[in-house]
């Protein structure tokens, strides 16, 4: 775990023990605490914390319009947009410009205008959006005078087909920043990015790319900034038609997942990766990243190709993502020690420099070479994800003799799955590097050195009973509120609710694996992700749209969905006389929804990374940042699952 996300644990931790003892409210003015808790949660993305606190605050204080405007973004920050939007347009309608919080309101409510245009796919709708983006900015424009909501103003209002009444504002914009330009606290990036914007509209293309050049330029390293100035800058040039070659000029480096042959074992034959000609594979390695415009590398560390590749990316200052795909000593007895302790040294070096190391599963190998095929997945996911926010592309770059057979898990198999799903690819091919090395039967792999007291060649335990993990996405939901039901609502729950469950359990194609409820709580595993995704979504709307008054129960009832996929044992239940799922991982997809905001689905960073690798654009998954999980299970990345152009 990096500083960064300790940091942000111990702070989300010190947070929730705020919260759940609510020590300070007999002491202090209770609309503050929810305010400094509900706001606290949202800077740490922490949505699901944010929105239970300010509900609650909100509810309980209705005339503090604050805690309305925090409420409205922590569901927006969650992505609940149609609800943030009504939050906020009532918000709107019961103040007066006077209000400090007005101007606030209003570019919030301009800003959710904003992303429900890019949502939608019917142009009247799209148009309707777009005009009430530019209202809503243009009045807080004229309020503040800054130039953030005056250059959405001026954008929006182009696109909303006003481009007379864009410019003129655009003009506007252009001056004070300007005169911002030369003050004391200049910020520097984002007047640099609403320069470029603002000379766009203004039809002054040499100036844009010279304001836009100076962001980038002054940006360096912050790509995230980069890649939020470049997606504005996409939709004007879509809009505006002009030439797409600007884009050029806020192009991000591309994101690369490595997949490399190791080094070859002693004895190896036929000789596929002799250690010899490591410095060869640099050199081709340096030359092909250059060539792919890399910064931000995805990879595992096995001795040979990942670890050349780590060392490479490190050397020109570039990002490297590292996964596991079982616990550390593991991974060094079955895939770094053979080679030699140099080997064992140079991985150590590298996840020393790593930007960041995450597991497929942190528990032992146990012989399941699922997990290497896993963890390719994740680290494709992974990448895809990166390069997602970054405006950019993921490329595979392979290490690979394509005359060796393919194992699952193997270079040649994520080569394989890679080019199925129609990415791009750069291959580096170790038959020409062999070549280039001389005689194939000068290089052999040294022997295994002994001088580590480590003596990292540890056995590498086995499950006795033969049982293999396999890699299922498990799916928990609650009904909210469902404890506050009384007795006189458990029949209509259990034959309602539930009945409506079970019909979408037999339309499920494929069928789960397994399925099991107890009370309002549902557990249910699928060999396929997508088939999860589609199910869970099914479920969400099921709740959302059901008439519960004609079933006697709540008008109100809403779900909680978390999912997670990853490695888990498959064995006959001796109570229940039929297989059952058990594992870490089935304890981690439980801690998962708990903190899912209410009729949404949450997803893990390996559901959402297992998604991607076979999802056909169906489905979005939109980052909420890292939230610890429920009942102290730590953290980690946390995704909302929606299809593609929904709102919700």
């Amino acid at each position: 775990m990096t500083a960064d996300s300790l940091t942000v644990q111990n702070s989300l931790t010190e947070l929730l023990q705020r919260w759940e003892t609510r020590a300070e409210v007999r002491s202090s003015n209770e609309s503050d605490f929810y305010n400094q808790i509900g706001q606290r949660a949202i800077e740490l993305g922490h949505a699901s914390l944010a929105f239970d606190v300010l509900k609650e605050g909100s509810n309980r204080f209705p005339n503090q319009p604050e805690l309305v405007y925090w409420f409205a973004l922590a569901c927006a920050r969650g992505g609940s947009i149609q609800s943030a939007s009504e939050l906020v347009k009532r918000l709107i309608n019961r103040l007066t410009e006077t209000s400090p919080i007005y101007p606030k309101a209003l570019e919030l409510a301009g800003r959710l205008s904003k992303d429900q245009r890019a949502k939608f796919s019917d142009p009247k709708k799209r148009l309707t959006a777009a005009v009430q983006s530019a209202d809503h900015y243009k009045r807080a424009f004229a309020i503040t005078g800054d130039y953030y909501p005056g250059i959405n103003a001026a954008t929006m209002s182009t696109l909303a087909g006003r481009e007379d009444e864009g410019r003129e504002i655009a003009q506007n914009v252009h001056s004070i920043c300007l005169d911002l330009l030369h003050g004391p606290d200049g910020d520097e990036f984002w007047i640099y990015a609403t320069l470029g914007e603002a000379c766009l509209l203004l039809n002054l293309r040499d100036e844009a790319e010279d304001w836009y050049n100076r962001g980038v330029q002054f940006a360096k390293s912050n790509f995230g900034d980069i890649a939020s100035m470049r997606r504005q800058l996409r939709t004007l040039v879509n809009h505006l038609r002009i030439e797409s070659s600007i884009l050029d000029v806020v192009k991000l480096p591309n994101v690369v997942v490595f997949a490399g042959h190791m080094i070859d074992e002693p004895g190896r034959r036929p000789i596929r990766f002799p250690a010899a000609v490591s410095p060869i594979v640099s050199t081709y390695l340096d030359t092909r990243l250059d060539q792919l415009n890399a910064n931000f590398g995805y990879c595992s560390a096995a001795c040979g190709g990942d670890l050349l590749f780590i060392e490479t990316m490190l050397a020109r200052g570039g990002e490297v993502h590292i996964v596991l795909p079982f616990s550390k000593d593991d991974f060094i007895a079955s895939s770094v020690a053979y080679a030699g302790n140099d080997w064992v040294k140079r991985f150590d070096t590298a996840l020393l420099s790593a930007t960041s190391i995450a597991y497929a599963t942190e528990e032992p190998y146990l012989g399941d070479d699922i997990l290497f095929r896993y963890t390719a997945d994740l680290i494709n996911g992974m990448a895809h994800l990166h390069a997602e926010q970054l405006e950019t592309e993921s490329i595979l770059l392979a290490l690979v003799d394509t005359d060796v057979d393919s194992k699952m898990g193997g270079t040649l198999d994520t080569v394989e799955r890679w080019q199925t799903m129609g990415n791009s690819s750069s291959i580096v091919d170790l038959r020409e590097i062999r070549t280039i090395g001389g005689e194939k039967s000068t290089y052999q792999s040294g022997p295994v050195s002994t001088e580590d007291s480590r003596s990292p060649a540890i056995s590498i335990a086995t499950v006795e009973s033969g049982i293999k993990r396999q890699i299922q996405t498990m799916l928990f939901a609650d009904v909210v509120g469902f404890s506050k039901l009384g007795e006189e609502s458990a029949v209509s729950f259990f034959v309602g609710f539930l009945g409506h469950v079970a019909d979408i359990i037999k339309a499920s194609s494929p069928k789960p694996s397994f399925c099991n409820t107890w009370g309002d709580g549902l557990f249910v595993v699928f060999d396929d992700v997508t088939a999860a995704a589609v199910f869970s979504l099914t479920l969400r709307d099921m709740v959302i749209e059901t008439d519960w008054k004609k079933l006697g129960l709540p008008t109100d009832i809403s779900i909680r969905i978390g999912m997670h996929t990853g490695p888990v044992f498959r064995a006959n239940d001796p109570i229940l006389h039929r297989d059952n799922f058990f594992g870490s991982q089935v304890n981690r997809a439980a801690r998962v929804e708990p903190i899912a905001m209410p009729s949404s689905v949450l997803v893990t960073e390996q559901c959402a990374c297992i998604l991607l690798t076979q999802d056909n654009g169906d489905f979005e998954c939109e980052y909420l940042g890292i939230q610890e999980l429920a009942k102290k299970y730590g953290s980690g990345k946390l995704y909302r699952l929606r299809r593609s152009h929904e709102l919700e």
